[in-house]
């Protein structure tokens, strides 16, 4: 399955003169028999350690889909 970003939205539940909490990872997928929408809520500290390059930030994706499913 190929998963393409396609935005990256900041949430700010303190208000918007604070820090941000979390992050809302929008993206599409192909090659695979199933669909997936909308985005995924990752924490602000998994956002962080992922967002060194776009492979990771896909690895973090599959992997919150993937502890979703098992939930």
């Amino acid at each position: 399955m190929k998963i393409t970003i396609t935005g990256i939205n900041f949430n700010y539940e303190n208000g918007f003169d604070k820090e941000f909490t979390s992050v809302d990872l929008n993206f599409i997928t192909s090659g695979a028999q199933y669909s997936l929408s909308g985005p995924v809520t990752v924490s602000k500290e998994d956002y962080q350690a992922a967002s060194i390059s776009n492979e990771q930030l896909r690895s973090l994706i599959k992997q919150t889909i993937v502890n979703d499913l098992q939930a």
